[in-house]
Order: C-alpha cells, then sequence, then structure tokens
C-alpha cells in the first residue's frame, strides 16, 4: 500500500467533521440546494469541496486519542455552524422574497402562486420572476465563490478543536439577529420602491378623479388600472433592479464576512 494514501484515526475524524459542516452548508446555501439538482450531484459536490478544504485546514487542536464522548459535540458543532452560514447566505434570497411579495400584493397578484424550487414551496410569480433574476446574477457575479470562501475562513474562526471555549463565541453574535432581521425587510422595500412608488401615485390620481367624477367605479377601474401601470414600471424598471441586486448582494456578503469575524 502506498505511504501517502495512508491515513490516521485524527485524520479521518477531521475529515469526517469537515465534510459534515460542508455538507449542511450546501445543502442549505442558495442555488445548488434547489431541489431540481439530484442528489448525487450534491453528495459529489459536498465530497468534492471538503477534499479541496480538507488539506489546508488547521487541525492541531484534534486529536482522536484524546476524545471521548466529545465526538457526538463536535459532530454537533460542525452542523449548526454550516448550518447557520448556509442561513446566512440566503438573507440575499430572503430579501428577493420579501420585494416580490411586496410588489405581488400591491399590483394584484397575490393569488397567482408558482412553485419555487429553491424555497420548496408556492411563491408569487413576480417574486419567482425577482428569483429567476437574482439567480443569474448570482451566478454572474460569481456568488457561490463569495460564499465558498466564507464557508473555507469559517475554519479559521471555529477551528477544529476540542476547546469548546471557541465555539461559544458565536452565541454572541445572535443578538444582532433583529438587526438582520430589519436588513432583509429593507433590501425588500428597495427593491420593491418602483412598483410601490408609482401604485401610490396612481392611487392618488383615482381618488382625486372619483371625487370629480363619481359616475366612474374607481374601485374597479383602481385594480385595473394598478395591475397594468405595475407590470409596465416593474419591467421598465429592470436595469434599476438589477442595479439595486448587485448592491444588496454585496451588502450581505459583507454581511456574512461580518458574521465570520465576529464568531
Amino acid at each position: 500500500m502506498l505511504p501517502h494514501l495512508m491515513f490516521n484515526e485524527t485524520e479521518i475524524l477531521a475529515f469526517a467533521l469537515v465534510l459534515l459542516r460542508v455538507s449542511t452548508f450546501t445543502m442549505s446555501w442558495p442555488v445548488f440546494s434547489v431541489y431540481n439538482v439530484p442528489n448525487q450531484l450534491k453528495v459529489l459536490l459536498c465530497l468534492a469541496i471538503a477534499g479541496v478544504l480538507f488539506p489546508v485546514i488547521d487541525r492541531s487542536g484534534l486529536s482522536a486519542a484524546d476524545l471521548g464522548q466529545d465526538v457526538a459535540w463536535l459532530a454537533g458543532k460542525e452542523v449548526l455552524t454550516g448550518l447557520c452560514l448556509g442561513f446566512m447566505t440566503r438573507l440575499f434570497f430572503f430579501a428577493i422574497s420579501v420585494g416580490g411579495n411586496i410588489v405581488s400584493t400591491s399590483i394584484g397578484l397575490s393569488n397567482g402562486n408558482l412553485f419555487n424550487p429553491a424555497l420548496g414551496a408556492s411563491v408569487t410569480t413576480v417574486e419567482q420572476f425577482y428569483a429567476t433574476l437574482a439567480t443569474l446574477l448570482f451566478l454572474a457575479l460569481n456568488g457561490h465563490h463569495y460564499f465558498l470562501t466564507g464557508l473555507a475562513q469559517s475554519f479559521d474562526a471555529i477551528p477544529l478543536s476540542i476547546d469548546g471555549t471557541q465555539f461559544a463565541l458565536m452565541t454572541g453574535k445572535f443578538k444582532d439577529s433583529g438587526l438582520i432581521l430589519q436588513t432583509v425587510t429593507e433590501a425588500g422595500i428597495k427593491i420593491s420602491a418602483p412598483v410601490l412608488v408609482a401604485i401610490f401615485m396612481l392611487n392618488v390620481v383615482m381618488g382625486i378623479i372619483g371625487r370629480a367624477v363619481p359616475q366612474i367605479n374607481v374601485l374597479v377601474t383602481t385594480q385595473i388600472v394598478n395591475f397594468l401601470a405595475g407590470v409596465l414600471v416593474m419591467f421598465i424598471a429592470i436595469p434599476a433592479l438589477i442595479f439595486e441586486l448587485d448592491h444588496q448582494f454585496i451588502a450581505f456578503a459583507e454581511q456574512l464576512f461580518k458574521f465570520m469575524k465576529a464568531l
């Protein structure tokens, strides 16, 4: 047997822990965790990422000889870390969902639902349209490279070690969960801002017309006008939407790296 293919117990344990973190991250991050991606491809992707990261990860604080019941704790730590990082990477698409829902409700398409494989749930047509644009932009900007970089840096922030004090620092960042929710909501409002402004102005105008000409059925007419104007503004504002998505993607990438540094 070739010497360079020999692995001791510590290296096998370290690779298993790396694979756990990579697997939970890959199964929870956007684009590549969708339901229409074959499970075999997901498994191969996890193994490939873990195989690339394993040789460069510091595992000096890990020793199989010193482990007893701490193996289960280490496995749980890696799973929780991967899930937290995967959740942070999905914030960008959560903001898209908020913006799409706001636009759909404003123009009267909240009942027109489609299945979104990225979330595994039914979403509105406008939200699906925005999610498709965001996915294409995500891949065009090499967003998966940024988040894989964050995954690699997570092993510096939370190393493979039996010392539990380093992982305890992670819980302090959860106090900012309210700020994260605020950021997602603000991003969704910014994404839907052109349509919201147009609908607001149209409602004001239709209210004035309804006062001036009582014979017009404003309630029925407003729904049709809002739909046509909302769809028209939505397509006209696509360049501005792409610019805003670019800006929000950078902001959420920075949020991820701030989260990594605070661990």
